[in-house]
């Protein structure tokens, strides 16, 4: 893997465990439900299907 794709895919996992962080609190501070989830769903995202995408069509 290049230099390049490391750190896109280090940076993407790094925003996803913010996101994901900022879903909890949001459910803690008893935020509406669709933010809530929309947190978690761009977190999900951001800390898998983004790095499974530049592992599989970028880094080969």
């Amino acid at each position: 893997m290049s230099d390049i794709g490391l750190i896109v895919t280090m940076v993407s996992v790094f925003v996803g465990f913010i996101l994901f962080g900022a879903s909890f609190k949001s459910f803690m501070e008893q935020r509406p439900r669709s933010l809530v989830w929309g947190l978690f769903t761009a977190a999900v995202v951001f800390i898998t299907l983004i790095p499974v995408g530049i592992g599989v069509f970028w880094a080969t």
